[in-house]
């Protein structure tokens, strides 16, 4: 769980001092690899998604070390991420359902939320409705946090055993 918090900490915060960001997502992205790793026994979806999350780990490193702009490689990141993290999501919330059912079932509800959302932004930020926008993206932002919140309110089997 410890190796889940942070890879969602570095993958939703930014942190920048200048132009250098102290949080960058590729570490989120490594850290969520090594997450799926971590496990015993992996899931078969943890196993089909861990790659997935080495190869936004390299996307986002190159645009952590050379900012440059493509849309369709920034469309694909964000289908592959929003999929990645979804299952990841999903397979978290299978975990903790026997002991821990109230989060599982807010990780479930806030996982939807987060691929819907980021599909009405897609389909929406292009048309320029400013205020439309601002409240996408303030609703994006509230997803995340509490994502960020749900994840790190889940305790670990040893603090649920003992």
């Amino acid at each position: 769980m410890k190796y889940l918090k942070w890879g969602i900490l570095f993958t939703f915060l930014d942190f920048y001092i200048g132009r250098l960001n102290l949080l960058p997502a590729f570490v989120g992205m490594l850290i969520l690899y090594g997450s799926l790793r971590s496990h015993e026994e992996p899931t078969p979806a943890e196993g089909r998604v861990a790659p997935l999350f080495l190869v936004l780990a390299a996307d986002y490193f190159l645009h952590w070390i050379w900012q440059f702009e493509n849309a369709v490689e920034e469309l694909i990141a964000l289908a592959v991420s929003l999929y990645a993290l979804y299952v990841l999501f999903g397979e978290v919330a299978e975990r903790i359902r026997p002991a821990q059912p109230d989060k599982a079932a807010r990780l479930e509800f806030l996982r939807a939320c987060m691929v819907v959302l980021q599909c009405v932004v897609f389909l929406v930020s292009p048309y320029g409705i400013q205020a439309l926008n601002f409240l996408l993206a303030a609703l994006v932002i509230a997803v995340c946090i509490a994502l960020i919140v749900a994840v790190c309110g889940i305790r670990t089997q040893e603090a649920v055993r003992g």
